[in-house]
């Protein structure tokens, strides 16, 4: 993601769209929850 410069992407079964999932909910998955925190201020629009 950080590569492209994508932030978020589309969640999809088949042809719908169920969600977006963005860069911050992948960093607040990570162990480490302060990472996650960070993404939150880095991203927040």
């Amino acid at each position: 993601m950080g590569s492209h410069k994508v932030r978020r992407l589309p969640v999809i079964d088949g042809y719908t769209l169920v969600g977006m999932v963005a860069l911050a909910d992948v960093a607040r998955a990570l162990p480490d929850t302060s990472v996650g925190d960070l993404m939150d201020a880095l991203t927040t629009d």
